[in-house]
């Protein structure tokens, strides 16, 4: 980036926020900012000063604050103005999940203001039947989801797609950690 990114970033945030419409950053916009950020980490690396390694860090938090500010700017306004596609592809990728989360929840409470138990029956169903891919830590025994399919045993570092009942109870007790797979990106 021809400025200093930092620069760079607070002035395309500063410009965002005093616009009423969605300003155009550059394709290589975050990109260009994460490849920086990049750059920063290995600076940061062995060798490095301890000097080196808290500025590093200090400017990386500010980045990570300044992105996150800018990006839910961002959205808001192409939510709010029905401009999804003058976003970048990676605001888009955003958008897509607070999108589907907006219909999901305005469907439920119209189910629920409109009295359709059908629709409230299938959520519940389809979220009984929702599995989480998880990694486990310690050894379990073998275990009977509410699918009252048999799971396991399992050893520690062995990963599976369990029901997420079942998974959120061994995450909260230590025995797994879940696992982000693409499905979940």
């Amino acid at each position: 980036m021809p400025e200093a990114t930092l620069e760079h970033l607070k002035r395309r945030l500063e410009l965002e926020t005093q616009s009423g419409g969605l300003l155009q950053l550059p394709a290589d916009f975050y990109a260009g900012m994460s490849a920086y950020t990049q750059k920063l980490k290995r600076s940061a690396g062995a060798g490095a000063s301890e000097m080196t390694v808290r500025l590093a860090a200090v400017q990386a938090r500010m980045i990570e604050s300044m992105v996150r500010e800018l990006l839910q700017l961002r959205v808001a306004k192409a939510m709010r103005q029905g401009a999804i596609l003058q976003l970048l592809p990676e605001e888009r990728y955003v958008c897509s999940a607070e999108q589907k989360f907006e219909k999901r929840f305005q469907t439920l409470v119209e189910a629920i203001s409109g009295g359709q138990p059908s629709f409230l029956e299938f959520a519940h169903m389809t979220e009984s039947q929702r599995n989480i891919t998880v990694r486990f830590v310690k050894h379990v025994n073998e275990l009977v989801g509410l699918d009252l399919r048999r799971y396991g045993p399992f050893e520690p570092e062995d990963v599976a797609s369990i029901p997420a009942a079942s998974a959120d109870i061994l995450i909260a007790g230590g025995d797994a950690i879940e696992v982000t797979t693409r499905d979940d990106v």
